[in-house]
């Protein structure tokens, strides 16, 4: 209940806040176009318009920042995130609302006066949020305002809950403590964290300790002892959560839907099932994919020189690959490898200190500067610059049936580099870890991620051969 009010109290502030700043944005858009920018015998343009127009614009802008998650006080959004919602809230109600004068004909509005407006709002807008969230990072890192939790099992997703609380703790996140099933555990730590006793008195702690949240994370727990905590979490105001990853793979949100009274428990859409996040992807990928062409033509003639004068063989390499959808498509590379290198082996991934490999190719894969024509994959559409890097056909068929989840990562176009990578499973590390992360990427997609993505591929050189 506590954590509700807190809640409750932080989404008030933020729509006092937001709606102060539009109002004072549009004040200053109206003060700098006809008072700062008024020529001299220019048309008078009378305020009640501009007025009434403000009033309509704080509620378009209200409903968009809404919908874009900004109103979610519950989720750990980070400043930079925050910052790219504000401008697609702001940039979604300018165009509502161009559209609305557009349709509106009894008066014509400034459209300098839309821009500035759009300026100063988003500006404002980002600002004030931005001091919103460093004011409640540091009240929570001082231990103001902390939700304490109660984590019931010990195993890997436990470990990440309390590494997460650890190293966030300006999120607020206070582990009480662990229950486990293990009798010997009791007393000891794991993680660092009390190990308070035993998951079969789970329901004396949930009354005794009054955490403000009980997790779920042992995966034996019955169905119907489920439903009894529920109820005790209910009647002692502690909220209650269970753990979807059974398997340490299944990390997606869930969404329930009701079809009468039945409640259906499913899956949210993928980010990039949205429309207009695709649409942002995809101009992301042209234009960074033009520039990256642009700036590195003396590195492409640099290499197709030395791929050719090192053996005189083919200067590129083009390979079968399976992207989103499972559809086929052709990359390409700079050749790192022998002509017919698989001849005699047939597919195999690519190891430390390859064989195949020519001196010229080893350097060339070091520095990633093989991969260098894939720009122009990004830039037709098969591929994009950040996404699931797209693996052959012989491989996909053996790993469909033998790794969980493994054809969820074609949901997505394949990428130049991606979450796996930056992170060093590349080449022949194993599967199942990169499946884990390529999905935590496809669940968690966002344009600041690929931008950090991009940004860590620069320094991601190790992991290379």
């Amino acid at each position: 209940m506590r954590v509700v009010k807190n809640h409750m109290q932080k989404g008030a502030l933020f729509l006092f806040v937001d709606v102060s700043l539009i109002v004072v944005s549009l004040g200053l858009a109206y003060f700098v176009r006809f008072e700062l920018l008024h020529g001299a015998g220019e048309k008078t343009w009378p305020i009640y318009p501009y007025i009434i127009s403000g009033i309509l614009t704080v509620v378009i802008l209200i409903i968009c920042m809404r919908n874009v998650g900004l109103y979610d006080v519950s989720r750990n959004i980070k400043r930079i995130e925050c910052m790219f919602l504000v401008v697609k809230a702001t940039s979604l109600a300018l165009l509502a609302l161009m559209a609305l004068a557009f349709f509106y004909r009894s008066y014509s509005f400034s459209r300098i006066y839309l821009l500035l407006g759009w300026f100063f709002v988003t500006f404002l807008l980002a600002a004030g949020r931005y001091l919103l969230i460093q004011l409640d990072y540091a009240k929570k890192e001082r231990r103001k305002e902390v939700i304490r939790v109660l984590l019931v099992g010990t195993n890997g997703t436990t470990k990440s809950i309390i590494d997460w609380a650890n190293d966030n703790p300006h999120y607020g996140r206070e582990i009480v403590g662990v229950l486990t099933k293990e009798s010997a555990m009791v007393g000891k730590t794991f993680h660092g964290c009390a190990i308070l006793g035993l998951t079969d008195g789970c329901e004396s702690f949930v009354a005794t300790l009054k955490p403000d949240e009980l997790v779920i994370l042992d995966t034996e727990f019955s169905r119907g002892r489920l439903t009894e905590l529920i109820a005790l979490c209910e009647e002692n105001g502690v909220d209650f959560k269970i753990g979807a990853d059974l398997f340490g793979m299944m990390e997606r949100a869930v969404v329930i839907e009701y079809i009468r009274s039945v409640p259906l428990l499913g899956f949210h859409a993928l980010p990039l099932d949205d429309f207009w996040n695709r649409v942002i992807k995809r101009t992301f990928d042209i234009l960074f994919s033009l520039f990256f062409m642009v700036i590195s033509i003396p590195a492409w003639l640099m290499m197709v020189i030395l791929v050719k004068c090192q053996d005189g063989g083919p200067i590129f390499y083009a390979q079968d690959r399976i992207g989103r959808d499972g559809c086929h498509f052709t990359i390409f590379k700079f050749r790192t490898m022998k002509v017919d290198a698989e001849q005699s082996t047939g597919p195999v991934w690519a190891r430390e200190g390859d064989e195949r490999c020519t001196p010229m190719g080893r350097w060339m894969r070091q520095w990633n500067l093989d991969e260098i024509p894939q720009l122009w994959n990004v830039l037709k559409g098969d591929m994009s610059l950040v996404g699931p890097r797209p693996e052959r056909p012989h491989f996909v068929e053996q790993f469909r049936s033998s790794v969980p989840r493994y054809m969820t990562r074609h949901k997505v176009k394949s990428g130049l580099t991606g979450w796996a990578q930056v992170h060093g499973y590349r080449g022949n590390t194993p599967i199942e870890e990169r499946i884990k992360y390529d999905i935590f990427y496809l669940e968690n997609w966002s344009l600041v991620l690929d931008v950090k993505i991009v940004l860590m591929t620069f320094l991601a050189f190790k992991n290379a051969y």
